[in-house]
């Protein structure tokens, strides 16, 4: 039987097993949208949210940590080009901001990032776009005035504020997710502790009706069991892996002024 390639939270709910180790296994990571009306100049954020078809959430498969700064195999050179594509802006409107030299390594969505950059954005930055997209959209004059596309305005949040911002946002939030998932269960150690006392046993023929009604019950829970810390630790797991592929970033962001 073919299940297709799917992570264990989705084998999990719909057919009730998850496979250890999943390389098709993946981790969710979001930004609260409530959480955006507590920051400083939520509604400004929000347009620009808006202009840019951000995405306010985004899934991370195992695969994409094969390109990252740690792989844990050859890396896939098609998969990495496909990833710097996807950055909107590849200049500097002023000449300044350098194009960082990590870019093909980073594993991260960039429709993921460009929310984050806004969201992290300062003041100072906030009018830096304001004055780059007026420059742009007013450059032809004010009969020809329009508004400026989703790549522009990408291009113009880089411009003012770089990686550095949307990195330690992402730092956070997978340190608070790390958390979340610690919360009641303890590491990711403590859960292949509790794996390696977790037995599913098959049930002796000789048992009687009553007996194997009982092992059953027993062996049920036992794999359901197992599942569910497969699971748990297969998500703190990656959560791991991709904190260090985003520290990692962040580190090179801060030492090349981007």
């Amino acid at each position: 039987i073919s299940y297709g390639n799917k992570g264990n939270e989705e084998l999990l709910y719909l057919y009730g097993f998850v496979i250890d180790n999943n390389p098709d296994d993946y981790l969710m990571v979001h930004y609260p949208m409530e959480a955006i009306q507590s920051v400083p100049f939520s509604e400004s954020k929000v347009q620009l949210l808006e202009a840019q078809k951000a995405e306010m959430r985004c899934l991370l498969p195992r695969s994409l940590l094969d390109n990252g700064f740690f792989p844990a195999c050859t890396p896939q050179k098609e998969s990495s080009d496909k990833c710097n594509s996807s950055r909107g802006c590849t200049y500097s409107w002023s000449g300044q901001r350098k194009m960082p030299s990590y870019l093909n390594k980073l594993v991260f969505p960039e429709d993921f990032l460009t929310a984050l950059r806004t969201i992290a954005m300062q003041e100072d930055e906030l009018y830096q776009v304001s004055s780059l997209l007026e420059e742009l959209v007013g450059s032809g004059g004010e009969t020809q005035e329009r508004q400026p596309s989703d790549t522009e305005v990408r291009a113009a949040v880089w411009e003012a504020c770089g990686d550095s911002g949307a990195l330690q946002l992402l730092v956070d939030l997978l340190n608070m997710k790390m958390m979340d998932l610690e919360e009641g269960s303890g590491t990711e150690d403590s859960d292949t502790e509790l794996l390696e006392k977790t037995y599913r046993t098959e049930i002796p023929e000789e048992y009687t009706s009553s007996e194997t009604n009982g092992s059953v019950r027993h062996q049920l829970s036992s794999k359901n069991r197992w599942s569910s810390i497969v699971y748990r630790r297969g998500q703190k797991q990656l959560t791991r892996l991709f904190l260090k592929e985003a520290e990692h970033a962040l580190q090179l962001a801060f030492s090349e002024g981007n």
